[in-house]
Protein backbone atom coordinates (compact mmCIF):
# COMPACT_ATOMS: atom_id res chain seq x y z
CA UNK A 1 0.00 0.00 0.00
CA UNK A 2 1.43 3.33 -1.07
CA UNK A 3 1.34 6.20 1.43
CA UNK A 4 0.32 9.50 -0.13
CA UNK A 5 2.15 12.77 0.52
CA UNK A 6 -0.85 14.08 2.49
CA UNK A 7 -0.85 10.99 4.71
CA UNK A 8 2.88 11.35 5.35
CA UNK A 9 2.38 14.98 6.42
CA UNK A 10 -0.45 13.96 8.77
CA UNK A 11 1.59 11.14 10.31
CA UNK A 12 4.59 13.46 10.76
CA UNK A 13 2.43 16.13 12.42
CA UNK A 14 0.70 13.51 14.58
CA UNK A 15 3.99 12.14 15.95
CA UNK A 16 5.52 15.60 16.47
CA UNK A 17 2.44 16.98 18.25
CA UNK A 18 2.15 13.83 20.39
CA UNK A 19 5.70 14.35 21.66
CA UNK A 20 5.02 18.05 22.39
CA UNK A 21 1.83 17.18 24.29
CA UNK A 22 3.64 14.50 26.31
CA UNK A 23 6.41 16.91 27.27
CA UNK A 24 3.96 19.65 28.31
CA UNK A 25 1.96 17.04 30.27
CA UNK A 26 4.92 16.69 32.67
CA UNK A 27 3.77 19.97 34.26
CA UNK A 28 0.93 18.78 36.53
CA UNK A 29 -0.59 18.76 40.02
CA UNK A 30 -2.36 16.20 42.26
CA UNK A 31 -5.51 18.04 43.41
CA UNK A 32 -6.87 15.20 45.56
CA UNK A 33 -3.64 13.74 46.99
CA UNK A 34 -4.22 10.68 44.83
CA UNK A 35 -3.14 9.38 41.44
CA UNK A 36 -5.60 11.70 39.65
CA UNK A 37 -3.62 14.40 37.82
CA UNK A 38 -4.47 17.78 36.30
CA UNK A 39 -1.77 18.65 33.75
CA UNK A 40 -0.84 21.25 31.16
CA UNK A 41 -0.85 18.58 28.43
CA UNK A 42 -4.62 18.97 28.10
CA UNK A 43 -4.15 22.65 27.19
CA UNK A 44 -1.66 21.61 24.51
CA UNK A 45 -3.83 18.85 23.00
CA UNK A 46 -6.93 21.09 22.86
CA UNK A 47 -4.97 23.92 21.27
CA UNK A 48 -3.43 21.59 18.65
CA UNK A 49 -6.81 20.06 17.79
CA UNK A 50 -8.16 23.62 17.33
CA UNK A 51 -5.54 24.82 14.85
CA UNK A 52 -4.63 21.78 12.76
CA UNK A 53 -6.61 19.64 10.33
CA UNK A 54 -3.58 17.71 9.05
CA UNK A 55 -3.47 15.33 12.03
CA UNK A 56 -5.02 12.08 13.24
CA UNK A 57 -6.62 13.05 16.60
CA UNK A 58 -7.30 9.48 17.72
CA UNK A 59 -3.70 8.45 17.01
CA UNK A 60 -2.45 11.52 18.88
CA UNK A 61 -4.59 10.47 21.86
CA UNK A 62 -3.02 6.99 21.89
CA UNK A 63 0.61 8.09 21.37
CA UNK A 64 0.39 11.11 23.71
CA UNK A 65 -1.31 9.00 26.40
CA UNK A 66 1.32 6.24 26.31
CA UNK A 67 4.26 8.68 26.14
CA UNK A 68 2.84 10.80 28.98
CA UNK A 69 2.37 7.77 31.19
CA UNK A 70 5.84 6.47 30.34
CA UNK A 71 7.53 9.83 31.07
CA UNK A 72 5.66 10.24 34.37
CA UNK A 73 6.50 6.72 35.52
CA UNK A 74 10.19 7.24 34.66
CA UNK A 75 10.19 10.57 36.50
CA UNK A 76 8.53 9.13 39.60
CA UNK A 77 10.83 6.11 39.53
CA UNK A 78 13.89 8.38 39.54
CA UNK A 79 12.51 10.47 42.41
CA UNK A 80 11.10 7.60 44.50
CA UNK A 81 12.98 5.16 46.67
CA UNK A 82 10.41 2.42 46.04
CA UNK A 83 10.48 0.15 43.01
CA UNK A 84 6.76 -0.59 42.65
CA UNK A 85 6.08 2.28 40.22
CA UNK A 86 5.00 1.10 36.76
CA UNK A 87 3.22 2.40 33.72
CA UNK A 88 0.16 0.28 34.62
CA UNK A 89 -0.78 2.75 37.31
CA UNK A 90 -1.15 5.42 34.63
CA UNK A 91 -3.62 3.47 32.45
CA UNK A 92 -6.55 5.77 33.45
CA UNK A 93 -4.46 8.76 32.26
CA UNK A 94 -3.82 6.96 28.97
CA UNK A 95 -7.57 6.40 28.63
CA UNK A 96 -8.11 10.12 29.29
CA UNK A 97 -5.99 11.05 26.23
CA UNK A 98 -7.56 8.31 24.10
CA UNK A 99 -11.02 9.62 25.04
CA UNK A 100 -9.92 13.14 24.09
CA UNK A 101 -8.60 11.79 20.78
CA UNK A 102 -11.90 10.00 20.05
CA UNK A 103 -13.86 13.19 20.72
CA UNK A 104 -11.39 15.12 18.53
CA UNK A 105 -11.97 12.64 15.70
CA UNK A 106 -15.78 12.82 15.95
CA UNK A 107 -15.94 16.59 16.42
CA UNK A 108 -13.11 18.18 14.43
CA UNK A 109 -12.21 21.29 16.44
CA UNK A 110 -10.32 22.79 13.47
CA UNK A 111 -13.73 23.08 11.75
CA UNK A 112 -15.51 24.35 14.86
CA UNK A 113 -13.25 27.34 15.44
CA UNK A 114 -15.13 29.93 13.38
CA UNK A 115 -16.80 31.11 16.59
CA UNK A 116 -14.63 31.48 19.69
CA UNK A 117 -17.68 30.85 21.92
CA UNK A 118 -18.47 27.67 20.02
CA UNK A 119 -14.84 26.53 20.33
CA UNK A 120 -14.83 27.31 24.07
CA UNK A 121 -17.92 25.13 24.66
CA UNK A 122 -16.42 22.20 22.73
CA UNK A 123 -13.13 22.46 24.64
CA UNK A 124 -14.94 22.48 28.00
CA UNK A 125 -17.00 19.45 26.99
CA UNK A 126 -13.93 17.53 25.76
CA UNK A 127 -12.11 18.26 29.01
CA UNK A 128 -15.01 17.36 31.31
CA UNK A 129 -15.99 14.17 29.46
CA UNK A 130 -12.42 12.84 29.25
CA UNK A 131 -11.68 13.65 32.91
CA UNK A 132 -15.00 12.11 34.00
CA UNK A 133 -14.11 8.86 32.21
CA UNK A 134 -10.76 8.84 34.01
CA UNK A 135 -12.18 9.39 37.51
CA UNK A 136 -14.87 6.82 36.74
CA UNK A 137 -12.15 4.24 36.06
CA UNK A 138 -10.29 5.31 39.21
CA UNK A 139 -13.51 5.09 41.26
CA UNK A 140 -13.22 8.69 42.42
CA UNK A 141 -16.60 10.06 41.36
CA UNK A 142 -17.70 12.55 44.01
CA UNK A 143 -19.43 15.92 43.89
CA UNK A 144 -16.25 17.75 44.94
CA UNK A 145 -14.22 15.92 42.26
CA UNK A 146 -16.75 16.81 39.54
CA UNK A 147 -16.72 20.46 40.67
CA UNK A 148 -12.94 20.65 40.41
CA UNK A 149 -13.05 18.98 36.98
CA UNK A 150 -15.62 21.51 35.69
CA UNK A 151 -13.76 24.52 37.09
CA UNK A 152 -10.45 23.23 35.73
CA UNK A 153 -12.06 22.60 32.31
CA UNK A 154 -13.38 26.18 32.21
CA UNK A 155 -9.95 27.60 33.10
CA UNK A 156 -8.09 25.42 30.59
CA UNK A 157 -10.61 26.15 27.83
CA UNK A 158 -10.22 29.87 28.51
CA UNK A 159 -6.41 29.60 28.21
CA UNK A 160 -6.78 27.51 25.03
CA UNK A 161 -9.08 30.11 23.47
CA UNK A 162 -6.66 32.91 24.32
CA UNK A 163 -3.81 30.91 22.74
CA UNK A 164 -5.99 30.21 19.70
CA UNK A 165 -6.87 33.92 19.33
CA UNK A 166 -3.20 34.93 19.52
CA UNK A 167 -2.30 32.23 16.98
CA UNK A 168 -5.10 33.32 14.60
CA UNK A 169 -4.09 36.97 14.84
CA UNK A 170 -0.44 36.12 14.17
CA UNK A 171 -1.42 33.91 11.24
CA UNK A 172 -3.61 36.66 9.78
CA UNK A 173 -0.79 39.17 10.21
CA UNK A 174 1.71 36.91 8.41
CA UNK A 175 -0.77 36.28 5.59
CA UNK A 176 -1.31 40.03 5.28
CA UNK A 177 2.46 40.59 5.02
CA UNK A 178 2.74 37.87 2.36
CA UNK A 179 -0.17 39.35 0.42
CA UNK A 180 1.44 42.80 0.63
CA UNK A 181 4.73 41.38 -0.62
CA UNK A 182 3.03 39.68 -3.59
CA UNK A 183 1.10 42.89 -4.29
CA UNK A 184 4.33 44.89 -4.34
CA UNK A 185 6.01 42.39 -6.67
CA UNK A 186 2.94 42.43 -8.94
CA UNK A 187 2.99 46.22 -9.13
CA UNK A 188 6.68 46.26 -10.02
CA UNK A 189 6.19 43.57 -12.65
CA UNK A 190 3.24 45.35 -14.25
CA UNK A 191 5.12 48.66 -14.25
CA UNK A 192 7.92 46.98 -16.22
CA UNK A 193 5.38 45.52 -18.66
CA UNK A 194 3.82 48.97 -19.07
CA UNK A 195 7.22 50.45 -19.83
CA UNK A 196 7.90 47.78 -22.46
CA UNK A 197 4.43 48.25 -23.94
CA UNK A 198 4.99 52.00 -24.16
CA UNK A 199 8.27 51.48 -26.01
CA UNK A 200 6.61 48.94 -28.31
CA UNK A 201 3.85 51.44 -29.06
CA UNK A 202 6.45 54.06 -29.91
CA UNK A 203 8.15 51.59 -32.25
CA UNK A 204 4.79 50.95 -33.90
CA UNK A 205 4.31 54.67 -34.44
CA UNK A 206 7.82 54.91 -35.92
CA UNK A 207 7.01 52.01 -38.24
CA UNK A 208 3.88 53.84 -39.37
CA UNK A 209 6.01 56.85 -40.28
CA UNK A 210 8.54 54.65 -42.13
CA UNK A 211 5.73 52.91 -43.98
CA UNK A 212 4.15 56.22 -44.99
CA UNK A 213 7.46 57.73 -46.11
CA UNK A 214 8.38 54.57 -48.07
CA UNK A 215 5.02 54.59 -49.81
CA UNK A 216 5.38 58.32 -50.60
CA UNK A 217 8.78 57.53 -52.07
CA UNK A 218 7.19 54.75 -54.14
CA UNK A 219 4.59 57.19 -55.49
CA UNK A 220 7.27 59.77 -56.37
CA UNK A 221 9.64 57.29 -58.02
CA UNK A 222 7.17 55.32 -60.12
CA UNK A 223 9.06 56.48 -63.20
CA UNK A 224 12.16 54.70 -61.86
CA UNK A 225 11.18 51.05 -61.30
CA UNK A 226 14.47 50.13 -59.56
CA UNK A 227 13.72 52.70 -56.80
CA UNK A 228 9.94 52.37 -56.66
CA UNK A 229 10.11 48.57 -56.27
CA UNK A 230 12.53 48.85 -53.32
CA UNK A 231 10.46 51.62 -51.73
CA UNK A 232 7.30 49.51 -52.05
CA UNK A 233 9.15 46.50 -50.57
CA UNK A 234 10.24 48.60 -47.56
CA UNK A 235 6.65 49.80 -47.06
CA UNK A 236 5.34 46.22 -47.21
CA UNK A 237 7.99 44.93 -44.77
CA UNK A 238 7.28 47.78 -42.34
CA UNK A 239 3.57 46.95 -42.59
CA UNK A 240 4.22 43.28 -41.69
CA UNK A 241 6.42 44.25 -38.73
CA UNK A 242 3.78 46.69 -37.53
CA UNK A 243 1.10 43.97 -37.66
CA UNK A 244 3.29 41.72 -35.50
CA UNK A 245 3.89 44.60 -33.10
CA UNK A 246 0.15 45.22 -32.91
CA UNK A 247 -0.52 41.58 -32.00
CA UNK A 248 2.14 41.60 -29.26
CA UNK A 249 0.90 44.96 -27.95
CA UNK A 250 -2.69 43.74 -27.87
CA UNK A 251 -1.62 40.63 -25.94
CA UNK A 252 0.32 42.72 -23.40
CA UNK A 253 -2.61 45.08 -22.90
CA UNK A 254 -5.02 42.17 -22.35
CA UNK A 255 -2.60 40.61 -19.88
CA UNK A 256 -2.30 43.83 -17.90
CA UNK A 257 -6.06 44.40 -17.90
CA UNK A 258 -6.61 40.99 -16.29
CA UNK A 259 -4.26 41.84 -13.42
CA UNK A 260 -5.93 42.91 -10.18
CA UNK A 261 -5.06 46.55 -9.60
CA UNK A 262 -6.41 49.60 -7.84
CA UNK A 263 -7.63 52.59 -9.82
CA UNK A 264 -5.66 55.10 -7.75
CA UNK A 265 -2.60 54.86 -5.55
CA UNK A 266 -0.90 57.28 -3.18
CA UNK A 267 2.61 58.37 -4.12
CA UNK A 268 3.67 57.32 -0.60
CA UNK A 269 2.54 53.77 -1.42
CA UNK A 270 4.58 53.82 -4.63
CA UNK A 271 7.61 54.98 -2.61
CA UNK A 272 7.08 52.25 0.02
CA UNK A 273 6.87 49.47 -2.59
CA UNK A 274 9.92 50.67 -4.53
CA UNK A 275 11.84 51.24 -1.29
CA UNK A 276 11.31 47.67 -0.05
CA UNK A 277 12.13 46.13 -3.41
CA UNK A 278 15.22 48.30 -4.00
CA UNK A 279 16.67 47.64 -0.55
CA UNK A 280 16.38 43.89 -1.18
CA UNK A 281 18.17 44.31 -4.52
CA UNK A 282 20.94 46.42 -2.97
CA UNK A 283 21.63 43.74 -0.34
CA UNK A 284 22.37 41.31 -3.17
CA UNK A 285 24.27 43.72 -5.46
CA UNK A 286 26.22 46.00 -3.13
CA UNK A 287 25.30 46.17 0.60
CA UNK A 288 27.55 49.22 1.00
CA UNK A 289 25.05 51.40 -0.89
CA UNK A 290 22.68 53.36 1.34
CA UNK A 291 19.39 54.50 -0.21
CA UNK A 292 16.99 56.98 1.35
CA UNK A 293 13.43 57.85 0.29
CA UNK A 294 11.81 61.14 1.24
CA UNK A 295 8.33 62.34 0.29
CA UNK A 296 7.40 65.90 1.25
CA UNK A 297 3.75 65.96 0.16
CA UNK A 298 1.43 63.11 -0.80
CA UNK A 299 -1.38 62.76 -3.34
CA UNK A 300 -3.31 60.09 -5.28
CA UNK A 301 -2.41 59.30 -8.90
CA UNK A 302 -3.99 57.09 -11.54
CA UNK A 303 -0.98 56.42 -13.77
CA UNK A 304 1.12 55.07 -10.92
CA UNK A 305 2.62 52.34 -13.12
CA UNK A 306 4.34 55.03 -15.16
CA UNK A 307 5.80 56.52 -11.97
CA UNK A 308 6.96 53.03 -10.98
CA UNK A 309 8.76 52.65 -14.32
CA UNK A 310 10.35 56.12 -14.17
CA UNK A 311 11.66 55.74 -10.62
CA UNK A 312 12.77 52.13 -11.09
CA UNK A 313 14.87 52.94 -14.13
CA UNK A 314 16.46 56.03 -12.53
CA UNK A 315 17.24 54.13 -9.31
CA UNK A 316 18.69 51.14 -11.19
CA UNK A 317 20.82 53.56 -13.20
CA UNK A 318 22.06 55.15 -9.93
CA UNK A 319 22.87 51.74 -8.40
CA UNK A 320 24.89 50.76 -11.47
CA UNK A 321 27.19 53.79 -11.18
CA UNK A 322 27.83 53.19 -7.46
CA UNK A 323 30.74 50.83 -6.91
CA UNK A 324 31.79 51.68 -3.36
CA UNK A 325 30.29 53.16 -0.20
CA UNK A 326 27.69 55.39 -1.84
CA UNK A 327 24.41 57.10 -1.04
CA UNK A 328 21.30 57.41 -3.22
CA UNK A 329 18.60 59.93 -2.30
CA UNK A 330 15.13 59.61 -3.82
CA UNK A 331 12.88 62.58 -3.20
CA UNK A 332 9.31 63.36 -4.17
CA UNK A 333 7.27 66.51 -3.70
CA UNK A 334 4.15 68.17 -5.04
CA UNK A 335 4.62 71.83 -5.92
CA UNK A 336 2.51 74.20 -8.02
CA UNK A 337 0.56 71.37 -9.65
CA UNK A 338 3.68 69.35 -10.47
CA UNK A 339 5.00 66.07 -9.12
CA UNK A 340 8.75 66.57 -8.86
CA UNK A 341 10.87 63.40 -8.55
CA UNK A 342 14.57 63.63 -7.83
CA UNK A 343 17.14 60.81 -7.82
CA UNK A 344 20.54 61.90 -6.56
CA UNK A 345 23.64 59.72 -6.19
CA UNK A 346 27.27 60.33 -5.30
CA UNK A 347 28.57 57.74 -7.75
CA UNK A 348 31.05 58.00 -10.62
CA UNK A 349 29.15 60.75 -12.48
CA UNK A 350 28.74 61.30 -16.23
CA UNK A 351 31.20 63.08 -18.48
CA UNK A 352 29.94 66.45 -19.74
CA UNK A 353 30.49 65.68 -23.41
CA UNK A 354 28.21 62.62 -23.37
CA UNK A 355 25.38 64.11 -21.27
CA UNK A 356 23.39 65.23 -24.36
CA UNK A 357 23.29 61.62 -25.64
CA UNK A 358 22.31 59.62 -22.55
CA UNK A 359 18.59 59.62 -23.45
CA UNK A 360 19.21 58.34 -27.00
CA UNK A 361 17.99 54.83 -27.82
CA UNK A 362 20.81 52.32 -27.50
CA UNK A 363 23.30 54.76 -26.01
CA UNK A 364 25.22 53.34 -23.07
CA UNK A 365 28.63 53.50 -21.44
CA UNK A 366 28.02 50.39 -19.28
CA UNK A 367 29.06 46.89 -20.22
CA UNK A 368 29.36 43.44 -18.66
CA UNK A 369 32.95 43.00 -17.44
CA UNK A 370 32.72 39.20 -17.74
CA UNK A 371 31.29 38.99 -21.27
CA UNK A 372 32.17 42.42 -22.65
CA UNK A 373 28.53 42.85 -23.77
CA UNK A 374 27.29 46.43 -23.84
CA UNK A 375 24.15 47.44 -21.96
CA UNK A 376 21.01 47.89 -24.10
CA UNK A 377 20.81 51.60 -23.30
CA UNK A 378 17.01 51.53 -23.16
CA UNK A 379 16.40 52.49 -19.50
CA UNK A 380 16.91 56.25 -19.68
CA UNK A 381 15.22 56.37 -23.07
CA UNK A 382 12.17 54.76 -21.42
CA UNK A 383 12.21 57.39 -18.70
CA UNK A 384 12.35 60.25 -21.20
CA UNK A 385 9.58 58.78 -23.39
CA UNK A 386 7.28 58.09 -20.42
CA UNK A 387 7.92 61.57 -18.99
CA UNK A 388 7.19 63.30 -22.29
CA UNK A 389 4.07 61.16 -22.78
CA UNK A 390 2.86 62.62 -19.46
CA UNK A 391 3.69 66.14 -20.72
CA UNK A 392 6.56 66.33 -18.23
CA UNK A 393 10.23 67.23 -18.41
CA UNK A 394 13.43 65.54 -17.31
CA UNK A 395 16.76 67.16 -16.52
CA UNK A 396 20.16 65.87 -15.51
CA UNK A 397 23.14 67.38 -13.71
CA UNK A 398 26.37 65.48 -13.25
CA UNK A 399 29.97 65.90 -12.21
CA UNK A 400 32.71 63.30 -12.53
CA UNK A 401 33.48 61.49 -9.23
CA UNK A 402 30.87 63.58 -7.42
CA UNK A 403 27.59 62.16 -8.66
CA UNK A 404 24.50 62.66 -10.78
CA UNK A 405 21.10 64.20 -10.20
CA UNK A 406 18.02 63.43 -12.31
CA UNK A 407 14.96 65.65 -11.90
CA UNK A 408 11.58 64.68 -13.37
CA UNK A 409 8.63 67.11 -13.33
CA UNK A 410 5.16 65.86 -14.29
CA UNK A 411 1.84 67.75 -14.14
CA UNK A 412 -0.42 66.14 -11.52
CA UNK A 413 -3.35 66.60 -13.90
CA UNK A 414 -1.72 64.11 -16.32
CA UNK A 415 -1.30 61.48 -13.61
Amino acid sequence: MRITAKTRVRLKNTILFSILISISAQIYIYPFSSKFVLGVGVIAIGFIFSISENIYPFLIGIIAGILTAFMRSIGLFMLSSTADISIVGFIPAIIFYISYGILGTIFLLAKKNKSIVNLFCYLVCFDVISNFIEILIRGMVTISTVKVIIITALIRAFIQCIAFSVYSYQKLYIEKLEHQKRYEQLNLMVSKIYAEAFYLQKSTNDLNNIMKEAFDLYEISKSKPEFSTKALGIAQNAHEIRKNNDRVLKGINQLVENVEKTKYMLISEVFDIISDNTKRQIKEINPRIYIEFNLIEDCSIKRYYDVFAILNNLIINAIEVCNGINTINVKGQVSEGLLILTVLDNGTGIEEDILPYIFNVGFSTKFNEDTGTMSTGIGLCHVKNLTEDLHGTIGVESEINKGTKFTVSIPISKL
